[in-house]
Parts: structure tokens; C-alpha cells; sequence
């Protein structure tokens, strides 16, 4: 037999373990790394651990691995494997018995409450471990991950700081397919600085050879090595096989499944048996069990056991056994037929049922196709996924469920729910994991059920839920009042209950998604009686939301301030209660008023403040999350922190949902930049998101920007038209979107107002349609002025738009002009978009000193911000005007930003490194790279470096 895995020389990988044992001897200094090693099934990425793992010294190792149990697996199983053997530390964090059993678990609380708990504690735990020494935590086949694993790694790898800590973590490429759900969690971390990748390809040619050599010790002529080299195309796992096979006299297989059916063909028929049972288990298989499954005495499965390991078809691991390689695993599964499977499956259900997890026995029992035992199972499973703070997987579990309820006969005695239970647990379990959509689809699927009841408090909490699941999506605002006021009319003369409390809470929110008019004062009154109702019935979390409620009613009174101190003050209650979804929705109204008043960084930090709380509770990509996430870019792409925002708008982990509403804050940013190609580029991606209310709107006008910098007004005017028909569509859309849009459709219809006047034409049919576009831009009702009115956002295009309708009326007024830059002064982007077009104005009007003053200043700004578009335009009406104050000095011409990433080049960073150095992404680098290029006019990196070196822009 060939020598396997560590008991031959490592061969070919050097450079990998060395980069492996450099971050290991970081760690070890007290920067704490992940590697995230890449890789085909069988090119040596357990071998390649495992060496790193077996000479660490001094170096505390926990090893855990995922199993290929689909998507029913159990919850975080490769930390409880990993962790399993720290129970004595682990002893201070009680919540961490959910992935230990045997600890003493805490009473269940808040299940976003529980799961920041279990994840900060298993960061806690490593944090200590490490303090104590080094640590290497290895996780492997983290293609087959669940859900909550995925979680966890991301949250655990987002903290990695000073700890002696490294991650290494291994998964397959060739399994991951386009849709596959660990290719999100990749593009997130890997943008994390301390997360490093490893791509181990297969082995060259020499080494290959030479493996094989190692592994036929001798035996075999120089033309069959070179031949199974060849064959086995630098795959070490195929080397070991067809080394095997030829070694033992046999043809060279010609499939990879022949190739490895080979080997279990040659055991005798019960170890054959053993292993086919082997196949068939979602994890390591007990001595014991394995006798019970196949149906041998223990003498003879102890022969046939011996006989599997002794072939290096199966290894024997403490708890278990299992087969030497997953490929080998899946090709003698693959050869089962069908009733086999069902026959395996349904003993191994019948070992889940016995002590088994709830999770084994509905994937063991679907399998064996006996539906009730599924169905029964999935739902307990569901049950210990939410115990475990896995709300992925507890949708799994209940989505499996309701797919088997029409299939079983009585299903609520089989379960002990009913289907509108399992309903609600979905739709809260969606809304939680971040699955808006499928949130809103369970929560409609429970109004129709619940209305097959007789019980009107029942049918109006599930309107409440399902008006909650509605609330992330703008084009759905008639369909959040029509839940809230049907709920209303169910429970208005009702007795006091939390029902009855969470309802008028919600009424008097939602009246300003699609009420016109209405008395405050008695909604007020409502959300006053709501706190009473919920304080009388014991529901603290309900009166904390009132309070919210409460301090919202006192900024649309305009008590700003008051406002902000009850908002506060409800914040740090909910906080206090564990309702963390209040306590976000209290911080996201604080961000508001911020912005009210002005006071943008307060804002932006504000925002942050309630993401990272989101993040921490698992509800980074739920409705208050990916509200607070969009708050802060908003703040920051006004302010011109457009690097942070870009950074914060690259969220390829988020659901679909999330992503695109999140992704659609860079469009504008990337038009600003004058990187257009890019605006179209995320616009084509977006596409079939474009639905949502506030992400087509964001594309729509990035787009209309673009092709207004690029000299295309016409191209601008119809995206705008387009942007403004989807939210004239909503029940009542964004004051502040709706004139952002039509300032900017304006805008592009006075610049071909111009030209038409320029070339002696009539301008009256261009002004007709800017003054239609215009009206599209009033307020729908006085509530909404109260509302909106006075917030920067809405103000500054306010003022723009009766600046830019004199341009379009070939009356440009500096005074307009004036007016817009003096609002704009909280937005400092818009603020200089403002100041260049009163420069023009000034200009116009024979202003030449005045005009000069605001193109030096909007010049040197947009340089400075790197808004390209703007710093041509300005230089363009400055060159036009031959207003040579102007120009800014040749030794100006990069920005401190771009500097900074031409000083990182020229010290040989990749666009990667800088970016990590600089704490931006690897596309924002490259943009900045870009723009220096094409302002040196250079067509290489290398280029760009001398030509700086030589304008004394480098030191």
C-alpha cells in the first residue's frame, strides 16, 4: 500500500505552509489573522493544516469540521467540535451550553438577545484561550456550513484584533456553484484586513511526479509514475488512488468514480456493507451504532471495520468513524440504489429517534420518506435552531414543515402546531435572518389563515406582523395602512391587551406612510393609551416602542430637541429590556432629527452607532439594520467621506434585499467620481431590484447624473422621468426624493435650454416640460411639509430647483444662487454643485472678481473630494471666462487621498495592500489609481510613480 497523508513528506506547498506559519508567528505576537485556504476536493488542504497544526508548538489547537448534512445540519456544529474540549473555561459563559450541551444553560431570553450573547461569548472564550497562549482554530469544509456557523465565522473574523489568535478555515472551490451561500460570507471577509486567502492549486508537474514517486516508494517504473502524475493532473488525493490501483496490479480507471469504487470493491462483502452504511450518515458513525445499522455481530463488524481502515476506505476518530475522504464518501453514496438509500436512511432515523438530534432524524426520515416522522422532527429541529440562535436554520426547519403539511395526515396532532404557527415562525425567522421577501410572503400566508378564525384579536396581530414584514419596502406603504387600519378596526372596542397595545402603537406610525391629513393630537392620544395598555398587561417592550413612538410625534411637532432626549432616553430602555429592535428604531429617529438641525457627522455617527448595534445582534441585514446602514451612507456621501461610504456600501455577505438597497448608496457617489462606466455596471446588476422604491430611485438618478456630466441632458431628463413615475406610483413618496429628482431633471432640461438659446433656437418647449417636472415635485399634504419640509435634504434641492427653473427660464439669478449655497452649507457636496452654478450666474452678470472667488474655492474643493466631474466643469467655466485665478498650481494636482495610494504603490503594494493599509476597499484603490493615472497621464503604475517622482509629487 502507498504511504498516506503525514506519513510522507510534504511536497510542493512551501510556499503555502510558509505564508501559513507566518500568520501562525503573527498570531503569536499578538495580531490576530484568518486564512481562508481555497481549494479543489483532494489537492492537500487538510494535509496542509494538519502539518501546519502538528508543528505548532506551544500553540493551543481546536479543530472542528462541517459535515455534508444539506441544509438541515446542526447549528454551529464545528465550533462545538472545536470547543468541545474547553467545557472548564467555557464555564463562565452559560449561554455557550447551546453549542456545549452539558453546560448549564440560562433561561431563555430575547432570541436576538440570546444569539449576541452565544456569539460574544464565543468570542470571549477565544479572547481568554488566547490570553492564556497562542491559539489556531481550524475549521474545515466550510462549503458545507449552515447558516448559524456562517454567522458566527463572520462575526468572529470582523473582531479579530490584538488576540494570539488565527482562523484558518479551508473550503472547496470547485463545490461552489453561482448560488452558493458561502460565496456571500467570502466576498464579506475578504475584505477584512486580518483576513488573508490561500488558493492551493493543484501541483505542478516536477512535484507531482515526485509525489508519486514518494508514494510508490520505489516499486513502480519511471513511465508509470509519469503516467499517474499525468493522469492524476496534480490532484494529490487522485495520485494516492491511482498509485494504489496500479500498484496493485490494476488498469488505470478511467472515471474518478470508478477510480475510487475501486477501492471499496476490493473489501469483502461486510466491510463493504460497513461502508456503504458509513456513506449514509451525516456524521462521525459510533462503533455502535454501525453494528445496529448493518446488522452484523461484534465480532464481525470489528473485522470489517479493521478491514475498511486497514484499505484507508474509513478512519477511526475518537467518537467514531468516518471515511478517509469526503470525494470517496460521495462516490460510494452516489453508487447506493434507491432502495438501499431508503433503507440506510430509515435505520439511521430510527438511531436519531432514539438519541439523536431532531435535525438527523428529519433529514434521515425525508430521506426514508416516512413523512410524519419528517414533519414531526422538523418542526422540534426548528425549535432547537432557535434555542441556538441559528435563525437560518429554524427556517430551514419550518419551511420544510409547511412543504410537508399537505403531504401527512393530521399534521397538527404529528406536530403539535397548527399551520398558522409555523407560518408566523417563519415569517419572524425570515425577517430575522435578513429574508425580507420571504418574511412578507409567510406573513400574508398568516393573515388568509388567521381570517379562517374566529378570533379577531389573532387576525389583527397577524396584520401587526405583517405590516412590520412590509414596512422595508416603499412600494408596499398602502399595503402597510391597509393591514394597520383593518388591525384597528378588529380591535378597537376591544378590552385593554398587548394586542390591542402593539396595534395603536403601530397606527400612530403609520399614518404618515399614507394618511394625508390627520389630527396628531388624537394619535398622540392613541400612542399615550397604547404605553398605558402595554404597561398594564406586563409588555415592556410594546410601552419602550410607544415611547419611540412618542418622541417621533414631538419632532414632527418640531421639538427637535425634546425629541432627541426622548428618543434617547427610549433607546437606553429598550436597551435595558433587551428589545433590540426598539432600541434601534429609537436611534435611527435620534439620526433623523440630527439631520433636521443640521448636524451631519452627528448623524453619520449616530447611524453607525445604531449598525454596529444591529450588526451585534444578528440583525444587520433586518429592516432596522440595513435602515441604519443607508442612514450613515446617505450622511457620508454628503458630507464627502465618500472612501468610508464606498467601503460601507460593499456588503456582498447581505441577502438579496439588502444588498441591493445598501449597494444602490454607492451610485451616486460613483457619478460624482465621474466613474460612470461603474454607474451603469451596478445599475445592470441591480436591475432586478430596481422594484424597490429607494434603490431604483438612487440608480435612477445616478444614472441621469452621469449622463448629465457626460453632456447626454436628453439621456438625463428620461431616466429622471422614470424615477419620478416610481414614486408618483407609492401611496406617498420622499418629499426630499422627489425633488433630488426633479431638481436633477431640471437641471439637465436648463443645460439643453441653453444650448438651444446658444444656436439662436426657441427654448419655451424645453421650459414647458421643466415647469411640469416641477409641479411633479409639491407636497402631497400639509403633514408631509411638517414631516420633511425641514430637513437639509429636502431644503437644499428646494432651493436648487428655484435657482436652476431662472437658468431654465434663461433668467439665471445669482441671488438664487446664494440663497441654495447658504442652504446647503450642512451638505458640502451639494453645496459646491450650488456654488459653481452661482459662479456661472456671477459670471453672466459681470461679477468677475465674486465669480473668480467661487471657482478657486469649488476647484480646489472638488479636487480635494475627487469629484472629477465637478473640477472639470468648474475648470471649463473658468477657462471660458478666462478667469485665470482659477487654475490651481501644477504641484496641487492629486488629492491628499490619492497621494497617500501613490506613496503605497511606490512601495510596491498591490492595489489590495493599499487598500488594506488605508482601510478602503481594493475597488476604491484602483478608482483613486485611475484617476491618478489620468491626471499624470501615465499608462502604467510604474509610469505614474517616475512621472511623480519627476513633479515632485512624491517625497
Amino acid at each position: 500500500m502507498p504511504r498516506l497523508d503525514t506519513a510522507i513528506p510534504l511536497i510542493g506547498r512551501d510556499p503555502e505552509l510558509d505564508t501559513l506559519r507566518a500568520a501562525l508567528d503573527r498570531a503569536r505576537a499578538g495580531h490576530a489573522g484568518a486564512v481562508l485556504l481555497a481549494g479543489d476536493a483532494g489537492v492537500g488542504k487538510s494535509r496542509l493544516l494538519g502539518e501546519l497544526a502538528g508543528d505548532a508548538d506551544g500553540v493551543t489547537v481546536l479543530s472542528g469540521r462541517c459535515l455534508d448534512v444539506g441544509e438541515a445540519g446542526l447549528p454551529y456544529l464545528p465550533f462545538a467540535e472545536a470547543l468541545g474540549g474547553q467545557r472548564e473555561a467555557a464555564e463562565r459563559w452559560p449561554v455557550l451550553g447551546r453549542l456545549l450541551p452539558g453546560l448549564t444553560q440560562p433561561e431563555p431570553a430575547d432570541q436576538t438577545v440570546e444569539r449576541l450573547r452565544l456569539f460574544d461569548a464565543a468570542h470571549a472564550l477565544l479572547v481568554e484561550l488566547a490570553a492564556r497562549g497562542p491559539v489556531l482554530l481550524a475549521l474545515e469544509d466550510l462549503h458545507w456550513a449552515d447558516a448559524s456557523t456562517r454567522d458566527l465565522v463572520l462575526f468572529l473574523l470582523s473582531r479579530l484584533d490584538t488576540q494570539r489568535l488565527l482562523v484558518v478555515a479551508t473550503y472547496r472551490t470547485d463545490d461552489l456553484h453561482r448560488r452558493h451561500p458561502l460565496r456571500p460570507l467570502l466576498a464579506e471577509v475578504s475584505r477584512l484586513p486580518a483576513v488573508a486567502r490561500i488558493e492551493l492549486a493543484p501541483l505542478g508537474a516536477a512535484d507531482t511526479v515526485a509525489f508519486v514517486s514518494a508514494l510508490a516508494e520505489g516499486a513502480l517504473p519511471d513511465a508509470i509514475v509519469r503516467t499517474v502524475a499525468e493522469r492524476s493532473e496534480g490532484n494529490p488525493f487522485f495520485c494516492e488512488e491511482l498509485t494504489a490501483a496500479v500498484r496493485r496490479g490494476a488498469n488505470l480507471p478511467e472515471g474518478l468514480a470508478e477510480l475510487l469504487l475501486a477501492r471499496v470493491e476490493r473489501l469483502s462483502p461486510e466491510a463493504r456493507r460497513v461502508a456503504r452504511a458509513v456513506s449514509g450518515a451525516t456524521q462521525l458513525v459510533a462503533h455502535a451504532s454501525l453494528g445496529t445499522v448493518c446488522g452484523l455481530d461484534e465480532d464481525t463488524l470489528e473485522t470489517a471495520l479493521r478491514e475498511a481502515v486497514l484499505h484507508n476506505v474509513l478512519v477511526a476518530a475518537q467518537d467514531g468513524y468516518a471515511f478517509r475522504h469526503a470525494l470517496l464518501r460521495e462516490a460510494v453514496y452516489d453508487d447506493l440504489l434507491p432502495g438501499e438509500r431508503v433503507r440506510l436512511h430509515a435505520a439511521f432515523a430510527r438511531l436519531a429517534a432514539a438519541n439523536g438530534t431532531a435535525a438527523a432524524l428529519a433529514h434521515h426520515s425525508f430521506r426514508s420518506h416516512d413523512l410524519p416522522t419528517a414533519l414531526a422532527a422538523s418542526v422540534r429541529a426548528a425549535d432547537q435552531a432557535v434555542g441556538m440562535q441559528a435563525p437560518g436554520d429554524a427556517l430551514h426547519h419550518l419551511e420544510q414543515a409547511l412543504q410537508l403539511w399537505e403531504a401527512v395526515d393530521e399534521p397538527e396532532r404529528i406536530s403539535g402546531r397548527d399551520q398558522l404557527a409555523l407560518l408566523r415562525s417563519a415569517a419572524a425567522m425570515a425577517d430575522t435572518a435578513g429574508e425580507a421577501d420571504r418574511a412578507v410572503t409567510y406573513a400574508r400566508s398568516a393573515v388568509t389563515e388567521a381570517d379562517l378564525r374566529d378570533d379577531p384579536e389573532l387576525a389583527a396581530d397577524t396584520r401587526h406582523q405583517l405590516a412590520i414584514a412590509l414596512i422595508p419596502f416603499d412600494v408596499h406603504r398602502g399595503e402597510v395602512s391597509k393591514a394597520v387600519a383593518e388591525a384597528w378596526e378588529l380591535v378597537r372596542d376591544r378590552p385593554a391587551s398587548v394586542v390591542r397595545a402593539r396595534v395603536l402603537a403601530l397606527r400612530a406610525r403609520a399614518w404618515v406612510w399614507g394618511v394625508p391629513d390627520v389630527d396628531v393630537d388624537e394619535l398622540r392620544g392613541h400612542v399615550r393609551q397604547a404605553v398605558a395598555d402595554a404597561r398594564a398587561a406586563g409588555a415592556p417592550e410594546v410601552e419602550a416602542d410607544g415611547m419611540v413612538t412618542l418622541a417621533a410625534f414631538e419632532d414632527w411637532q418640531g421639538n427637535v430637541e425634546l425629541s432627541t432626549r426622548l428618543g434617547l432616553a427610549a433607546a437606553e430602555r429598550a436597551a435595558e429590556i433587551g428589545a433590540v429592535r426598539v432600541e434601534l428604531r429609537a436611534l435611527h429617529n435620534v439620526t433623523c432629527n440630527l439631520l433636521v438641525i443640521g448636524d451631519l457627522p452627528g448623524a453619520a455617527r449616530m447611524a453607525a452607532r445604531a449598525w454596529q448595534r444591529a450588526e451585534r445582534a444578528g440583525l444587520g441585514w433586518s429592516n432596522v439594520g440595513v435602515e441604519a446602514r443607508t442612514s450613515e451612507l446617505f450622511d457620508l456621501y454628503v458630507l464627502g467621506d465618500w472612501d468610508t461610504a464606498l467601503a460601507r456600501a460593499e456588503v456582498p455577505g447581505a441577502p438579496r434585499f439588502a444588498r441591493a438597497r445598501v449597494g444602490s448608496y454607492s451610485a451616486p457617489i460613483l457619478a460624482a467620481q465621474g466613474r460612470f462606466a461603474e454607474v451603469e455596471d451596478l445599475a445592470a446588476r441591480l436591475a432586478d431590484q430596481r422594484d424597490d422604491a429607494r434603490t431604483g430611485v438612487l440608480l435612477g438618478i445616478a444614472l441621469a447624473e452621469a449622463a448629465q456630466w457626460q453632456g447626454d441632458a436628453e439621456r438625463a431628463v428620461a431616466e429622471i422621468r422614470t424615477v419620478i413615475e416610481r414614486l408618483h406610483a407609492l401611496t406617498r413618496s420622499s418629499l426630499a426624493d422627489l425633488r433630488w429628482a426633479v431638481v436633477t431633471g431640471v437641471s439637465a432640461l436648463a443645460d439643453l435650454a441653453e444650448e438651444a438659446r446658444r444656436r439662436g433656437g426657441d427654448a419655451g418647449e424645453l421650459v414647458g416640460q421643466g415647469e411640469e417636472l416641477a409641479a411633479a415635485a409639491e407636497p402631497v399634504s400639509s403633514v408631509q411639509v411638517r414631516l420633511e419640509g425641514r430637513s437639509p435634504d429636502t431644503r437644499v434641492p428646494t432651493a436648487r430647483l428655484a435657482a436652476e427653473l431662472n437658468r431654465l427660464r434663461g433668467a439665471d439669478d445669482p441671488a438664487a444662487w446664494a440663497v441654495a449655497v447658504d442652504e446647503a452649507a450642512p451638505l458640502p457636496y451639494w453645496q459646491l454643485i450650488a456654488r459653481w452654478r452661482w459662479a456661472a450666474a456671477l459670471l453672466a452678470h459681470g461679477e468677475r472678481d465674486a465669480a473668480a472667488e467661487q471657482v478657486r474655492l469649488v476647484h480646489d474643493a472638488a479636487t480635494e473630494l475627487g469629484a472629477e466631474p465637478l473640477r472639470s466643469a468648474v475648470a471649463e467655466l473658468a477657462r471660458r471666462g478666462r478667469l485665470t485665478a482659477a487654475a490651481a498650481p501644477a504641484d496641487d494636482v492629486l488629492t491628499p487621498r490619492e497621494r497617500s495610494v501613490l506613496e503605497l504603490v511606490a512601495g510596491g503594494l498591490t492595489n489590495r495592500q493599499v487598500g488594506e493599509r488605508l482601510f478602503i476597499s481594493e475597488k476604491t484603490a484602483s478608482a483613486h489609481l485611475s484617476r491618478v493615472m489620468a491626471k499624470l497621464g501615465a499608462g502604467s503604475r510604474a509610469e505614474a510613480v517616475s512621472l511623480a517622482h519627476q513633479r515632485g509629487l512624491l517625497g
